[in-house]
């Protein structure tokens, strides 16, 4: 037998820098919950082994609610956990509204009467302000409208998530704070067609050999004004029994349009009927495979009639629309009411594409730029002929951006952000540069979830740099 050298040091059946177990995981306590967080869990305090206070993270509980949890997982500066028994519920909880909500991760708040659920998202606005430099909360308030929200069924896009597995095949969301993935058969705030066409899907999938299956990823639906726009998200191309079977389905289901996705790859058109097309300002423009819409018509509107009265008070010839997508409020803008001639920049090559077409084909007094926007922001010299800017970018925000507006801007700012963090350090920075806060419109596009989309008006005070 050939000699082996041993570490004399080293001691049998011992795996070096083993894990401790966290001793708070699994430790069952009762608390009382104080408020409800910003990712819409309750928050309430227990003590840690050394005695100090720590958060902890509570899923489908109310404020004063009094029950007992037991510590899941390590979660920022506290614990998640989950009810194991309700001792005290002072406040009744609303009944929930979809089969899959004590599981599904899409929606946290279900439980929370309306009246609560409409203050608690306003709220979240005027925190937005107050982080954003106005420390005075009834200034806060005065500031900020009522809520604009979109009714149920009503969302027109969906990602949903796939896996095969030996148990079936699983087309929906992940769990809440897990990455197992549940059917959702039914859900609350997407549109039926979109639920109809992901049962559809499911069915078709379980059809298959296992190991075709699965090399679908996700499936990504968008609900155009002449039907389904979708997109299936893959880890290989597909054989021609795919294809061709994925074309029967789209034809079956009536769809706009069926594209294929492999990895970071473009999307390649499946099976078409016509192109999938969205209206702004009475104006029809293509949608790129996956593109972004704004999460509801509803929301949308709320959001373009928003930037429509605050132009009433505004003299504006000439607008910048940054981060302008496919042209949500770049046709409003040039189109509705007094017309005004709008640069509209976007960094995303088939949306610029897509609106290009369509201020061809309708002669809008629009100049469409493709630029990213992040790392080349419009400088002083881009800035100077305009009246009003708008800008609506990802939840990133529009931190470049605004440092160069913050001293270069226009007399006028109209700002949309879908996440309350990142919207008040923008807020923050061109307050800090000469900006003042004078209106902002709360927007609820996600029901019954935490996130919440905001626009503000801001007016400059202070001259812009020279």
């Amino acid at each position: 037998m050939k000699n082996r050298s041993r570490n004399s040091r080293s001691r049998p059946g011992r795996r070096g820098n083993a894990p401790r177990r966290d001793p708070m995981v699994g430790k069952e306590v009762d608390v009382r919950i104080a408020d409800i967080g910003a990712r819409g869990d309750g928050l309430a305090e227990t003590a840690a082994i050394d005695g100090k206070s720590l958060l902890v993270y509570v899923d489908n509980v109310l404020p004063g609610d009094e029950v007992r949890v037991k510590l899941r997982q390590k979660r920022g500066d506290g614990y998640g956990a989950e009810v194991i028994s309700v001792k005290a519920r002072p406040t009744p909880h609303a009944d929930a509204k979809c089969p899959h909500y004590d599981q599904c991760g899409g929606c946290s708040l279900q439980h929370l009467p309306d009246a609560d659920y409409r203050d608690w998202k306003r709220q979240r606005a005027v925190q937005a302000v107050m982080r954003a430099g106005i420390s005075d909360r009834g200034e806060a308030e005065n500031l900020v409208g009522g809520l604009e929200t979109s009714p149920p069924a009503s969302r027109r896009r969906a990602d949903f998530s796939v896996i095969s597995t030996q148990d079936g095949v699983f087309v929906g969301f992940a769990e809440r704070f897990s990455h197992h993935i549940i059917n959702v058969s039914g859900c609350a705030v997407l549109l039926p067609d979109i639920v109809e066409f992901r049962n559809h899907c499911q069915s078709f999938l379980e059809s298959l050999p296992r190991e075709t299956a699965a090399i679908v990823k996700s499936i990504v639906i968008n609900a155009a004004d002449n039907g389904l726009d979708v997109v299936i998200g893959a880890s290989a191309d597909p054989d021609l029994d795919l294809c061709q079977g994925l074309a029967e389905l789209a034809d079956y289901a009536d769809l706009a349009r069926m594209a294929w996705k492999t990895g970071d790859n473009p999307a390649e058109p499946l099976a078409q009927r016509r192109t999938p097309e969205i209206h702004f300002a009475d104006i029809a423009v293509p949608v790129p495979a996956g593109g972004f819409l704004q999460a509801t018509r509803q929301g949308e509107e709320a959001l373009t009639r928003a930037i429509a009265n605050a132009l009433s008070h505004i003299p504006a010839r000439q607008v910048i629309d940054l981060f302008c997508g496919i042209g949500s409020f770049t046709f409003p803008l040039a189109l509705q009411g007094d017309r005004r001639r709008v640069l509209a920049v976007e960094g995303d090559a088939n949306a610029v594409k897509a609106l290009q077409y369509a201020v061809g084909r309708a002669s809008a007094p629009i100049e469409v730029s493709r630029r990213d926007l992040f790392r080349q922001p419009l400088d002083a010299d881009d800035l100077k002929n305009a009246d009003v800017v708008l800008f609506d970018p990802p939840r990133a925000g529009a931190l470049a951006q605004c440092e160069i507006l913050a001293d270069f801007g226009p007399e006028w700012i109209l700002a949309v952000s879908c996440n309350p963090a990142t919207f008040a350090r923008d807020i923050r920075l061109l307050r800090n540069g000469g900006y003042e806060l004078q209106k902002v419109v709360p927007v609820d596009q996600f029901l019954w979830s935490p996130h919440l989309e905001m626009f503000a008006v801001l007016r400059r005070t202070l001259p812009a740099a020279a």
